[in-house]
């Protein structure tokens, strides 16, 4: 209808018609052109809709497999760098120091939640526990716990930290949902603990002086269960991963001490060494370790015949291990070299040692399995790691004493001498024939130190940050050894020197 309203609206204007009648006819080939440029667009439009329609009527190609290297999570080893007010983050995979977090003075404790997700360190240069985010590596909370807090333990469901505090005598008992302090029970200078299987009993190392005891603790209760006096001041504790046999190491002997912790009795000692401190069981219990501080060596044992079946050279004054979820790997802090040597346990060979800060002592390594780098990776400022060679030899005995100087005290009743990691200052003393001096000494670490001189009688602890006054007289002639014994091996000793005695070289078996 519309084309015959068109047609004659040009026959009603004839002159109007010619004239466009004129242009089509000039037009003409133009017009062509355009016919074909519209024919090419329809076909090709035609062409990607039939495409289409065949991609939605097909079905879905199989997807192509996630590249899941990218996506495993970076296995992590968090290292308490007792001198540097720090954490230190390793990365298992690689044996690189990613980054440090900074922390309260002196981080004594350290453990992880069996999920990997938390870190508790404790300060013992304050009076708080610190919590570190894994995923952020920050610390999001503090727990405030009381002075001079020192080892923590955690249940093995993770549900509840307990902290050592050594200045307020007494364990505290924290909940890792809500990170608060949920009881405290009294225990004389607690040092170190180690909880049960089943969450229930917990076994601390009392380091009361006159009075040094493994005090076990109802957990449900909060109570105290019971008591094994000791001779010798404890040190570290491990419960064998079936909770029968409990390892302790304690000062001034050269074997770990076995206990049967039903009968509270002990029932073998295993020699590993001078100056045994952390003892530890892989997750399996098939293999026990232990560091011996004076040798710098890892012990392992066979738990099943309470003995060494081999030993593996470390770093200096070995202080804590901790393994891999598989029991492949160890890692050992070394306080004295200021690094942290991996072991291969399959091998009993050091398959690196990475420069991790000061003082390493604490350590935690994240569940899951880790790897460990086939060739030396830089180190935390780029610098080449160094690889251990195996078998490399350590004298055996006490090491050279730590010098910081010789005070002459010659006509003088009293002077102050200070205890530190680990030497003492003045190291050496010299006096008159039989002059009677008063010491002072103060310690001035977060650690227990002692001062022990056998041929007068002496075996004095040193509380940390405390200060002791004892008598000393100097022989008659020569030299008279006094030292640490819970750290002698480390260097920490010194002597009275009268007159111009020169100090001699230290010998196996000195603090014996």
């Amino acid at each position: 209808m519309g084309k015959y309203r068109v047609t004659d609206m040009f026959v009603q204007h004839g002159a109007r018609r010619q004239t466009v009648d004129a242009v089509i006819r000039q037009d003409r080939p133009m017009s062509y052109r355009c016919r074909w440029g519209f024919a090419l667009i329809g076909s090709v439009l035609s062409l990607l809709v039939l495409l289409v329609m065949q991609t939605l009527a097909a079905p879905p190609a199989p997807a192509s497999p996630p590249d899941t290297t990218a996506a495993v999570a970076v296995r992590k080893a968090y290292v308490g760098l007792f001198k540097d007010q720090a954490i230190a983050v390793l990365d298992t995979a690689t044996n690189r120091v990613l980054h440090t977090i900074a922390v309260p003075p002196g981080p004594h404790g350290l453990v992880m939640t069996p999920d990997g997700r938390k870190v508790y360190v404790s300060s013992d240069g304050a009076s708080t526990v610190s919590v570190i985010d894994t995923a952020s590596d920050r610390v999001v909370g503090s727990i405030e716990v009381g002075p001079t807090p020192h080892g923590l333990a955690i249940s093995p469901d993770g549900r509840q930290v307990l902290v050592a505090g050594f200045g307020s005598n007494q364990a505290v008992l924290i909940d890792t949902t809500s990170d608060r302090v949920v009881g405290q029970i009294p225990v004389p200078q607690p040092h170190n603990s180690v909880i049960s299987p089943d969450g229930r009993t917990a076994y601390v190392g009392s380091q009361q002086q006159g009075a040094t005891a493994i005090i076990m603790l109802d957990l449900v209760h909060k109570t105290q269960s019971g008591q094994v006096p000791l001779e010798k001041t404890p040190r570290a504790l491990a419960l064998s991963p079936d909770g029968a046999r409990l390892y302790v190491t304690v000062a001034g002997a050269d074997s770990v001490q076995v206990f049967d912790p039903a009968s509270a009795r002990v029932v073998s000692q295993i020699p590993v060494g001078a100056s045994p401190h952390h003892p530890l069981f892989t997750p399996d219990g098939h293999v026990g370790l232990v560091v011996s501080q004076g040798p710098g060596v890892l012990a392992i044992l066979d738990p099943t015949r309470n003995t060494v079946s081999d030993t593996v050279t470390v770093g200096k004054a070995p202080h804590w291990i901790a393994t891999s979820s598989d029991g492949r790997t160890a890692y050992v802090t070394n306080e004295g070299s200021h690094d942290v040597s991996v072991v291969d346990l399959a091998h009993h060979t050091v398959t690196a040692t990475v420069p991790v800060g000061n003082a390493p002592r604490k350590i935690v390594v994240q569940p899951g399995p880790s790897s460990t780098a086939a060739v030396s990776p830089a180190g935390p400022t780029g610098a080449t790691v160094v690889v251990q060679s195996v078998g490399q030899a350590v004298p055996p005995g006490n090491a050279p004493a730590a010098d910081h100087g010789t005070q002459d005290v010659r006509g003088k009743a009293a002077v102050h001498l200070e205890a530190d990691d680990y030497y003492f200052e003045p190291t050496f003393l010299r006096g008159q024939p039989g002059q009677t001096v008063k010491l002072e000494i103060e310690n001035e670490s977060g650690t227990l130190h002692n001062l022990s001189l056998p041929a007068q009688g002496l075996d004095k602890d040193l509380p940390p940050k405390g200060t002791v006054e004892v008598e000393v007289t100097f022989p008659p002639s020569g030299e008279l050894r006094f030292f640490c014994k819970f750290h002698s091996p480390l260097g920490m000793h010194g002597a009275l020197l009268t007159g111009d005695t020169v100090p001699a070289p230290v010998s196996q078996g000195t603090t014996k």
